[in-house]
């Protein structure tokens, strides 16, 4: 009698749906007690997993909290390279930021900013998040730019609208109460319009 396995597909479905159960249980609990105050024997009891399929997925409580940004950038990088050539490069890359503040409970990936002003493991993990992203998305503009294209143009460029968008979420977190539906929608805006002084040559302080 054959033996019967899994089909990849549906082993490919389970790796993400286990990884997003712990992404989720590291959050609740980041919610509930402080970051910094659970461990990672707490996270996997939560998820329902063990400590070592825990430690396949994730280095640490603080990588697995840090999901909800790294999706936040992984939905800008992929946004902007499913933009146009032809459309004028800020723009290109003001509406992929743009499109970013649609996703589903906004709110709470500015809660989790707000969060890493109290952790510095949480903080550390979230400025390697932003540098990774800034060298994906510096890699794909110069290879739409193709070659011949300065690189400090490129780096000045993409640092500031990554600039921009830190600082809306900066600036939400510093006033905004816990995240519901209309603060999320608070977030959103003040990444629109933090992006939209950029294009504007901050033209207007008001």
């Amino acid at each position: 009698m054959a033996e019967t396995t899994e089909p990849p597909g549906r082993r490919a479905q389970n790796k993400i749906d286990t990884r997003r159960a712990i992404a989720d249980a590291a959050f609740a609990l980041a919610r509930r007690e402080g970051p910094g105050s659970f461990t990672v024997d707490q996270i996997a009891a939560s998820a329902g997993v063990s400590r070592r399929t825990f430690f396949n997925y994730f280095h640490s409580a603080e990588e697995a909290l840090n999901v909800r940004m790294e999706s936040f950038l992984e939905l800008a990088i992929g946004i902007f390279a499913e933009q146009p050539a032809g459309l004028p490069l800020l723009d290109t890359m003001i509406a992929a930021f743009g499109a970013t503040t649609q996703v589903q409970h906004l709110g709470t990936h500015g809660e989790l900013f707000r969060m890493a002003a109290d952790n510095p493991e949480l903080l550390r993990a979230q400025l390697h998040s932003w540098e990774r992203a800034e060298t994906r998305i510096v890699q794909a503009v110069e290879e739409r730019l193709g070659p011949g294209v300065s690189h400090l143009y490129v780096t000045a460029l993409v640092g500031s609208v990554l600039s921009c968008t830190k600082a809306a979420m900066q600036d939400w977190a510093g006033e905004s109460p816990e995240p519901d539906d209309a603060s999320g929608a608070d977030l959103e805006a003040r990444i629109v319009r933090a992006l939209s002084m950029l294009r504007d040559g901050f033209a207007h302080p008001a």
